[in-house]
């Protein structure tokens, strides 16, 4: 009954599903190889690491809190904690103040600036659950509050927010974008009928073509912040394929909505890709 009881806290915090995790995590990791130029320290990779984990566990619980009306006519999230009843609001909402401290507890290694910056993605991270209920687009927040980590990372390590941030947080924004819309367009039916917002119901029949949009942006992006490495080409190609297999597979390959998160899945890959490229072209790392 106790492990049953513990798994239903790690199937609330999605801690049962780590893509998402590692999803946030990657941009985290590339903003640290660049404001560090390649000298990570210990320290600020185990903070980032595990605030990573805390603010996204601390995401799903609040989503899961908010929808909890939702959910159950959902068919994709009929079978999360809340629905099934196997833990109450008070649980959750216990279960979010314990998650929610902990993260507060990792501010005190961090630089002041970097905190100004947190106190916004918080905000935008409480906002996104709602969003659904008045925003068109409510994958603009999460957006927005994923890559907020790329400007923590740099105002904490540099305390300014160069150019290379910025390059850094949009390319994450047109990533986020685009694996979320891909993400939503399992819920299409669903939206539509419990009159909830999302890309792909803004976007209609031009969802992939958006969803397009954005990967060229990411790769564009990229391809900016590695023109100057000897092996530009190669790097670009091996990202280049695996983006245009993606689209392949969504514009021709998926014939059932659970398919999309499939392939929502696989940008996961495309993350674990750009990071080992992103640490060969810092070579002084090893």
């Amino acid at each position: 009954m106790m492990n049953k009881y513990f798994y239903s806290y790690l199937k609330l915090a999605r801690l049962d599903k780590p893509v998402g995790i590692l999803l946030l995590l990657w941009p985290t990791i590339w903003a640290l190889i660049f404001s560090t130029e390649g000298q990570i320290r210990f320290q600020d990779l185990l903070i980032f690491c595990i605030g990573v984990i805390l603010t996204r566990s601390a995401g799903c619980v609040i989503n899961d809190i908010f929808d909890h009306d939702i959910d159950s006519k959902v068919k994709r999230t009929s079978n999360r904690p809340l629905v099934q009843k196997e833990l109450t609001l008070k649980n959750a909402s216990i279960f979010f103040l314990f998650l929610s401290l902990g993260a507060l507890s990792l501010l005190f290694f961090l630089h002041s600036y970097a905190i100004k910056i947190i106190c916004v993605s918080a905000f935008l991270l409480m906002v996104y659950p709602l969003s659904k209920r008045f925003f068109p687009i409510p994958q603009l927040f999460l957006g927005l509050a994923f890559s907020s980590s790329v400007l923590v990372v740099f105002a904490h390590v540099q305390q300014s927010l160069p150019l290379e941030s910025w390059i850094l947080f949009f390319l994450n924004f047109s990533w986020v974008m685009a694996y979320d819309t891909v993400y939503a367009k399992a819920d299409f039916t669903d939206d539509i009928n419990l009159s909830i917002h999302s890309s792909p119901k803004l976007f209609k029949k031009y969802t992939n073509h958006a969803i397009i949009v954005f990967y060229l942006a990411f790769l564009t992006l990229y391809a900016a912040l590695i023109k100057e490495e000897p092996y530009f080409i190669s790097y670009l190609l091996i990202v280049t394929f695996m983006i245009g297999k993606m689209t392949h597979e969504l514009i021709f390959g998926i014939t059932q909505d659970g398919e999309y998160i499939n392939l929502f899945k696989k940008n996961n890959y495309l993350g674990i890709i750009v990071t080992f490229i992103f640490l060969l072209s810092h070579p002084w790392i090893f």
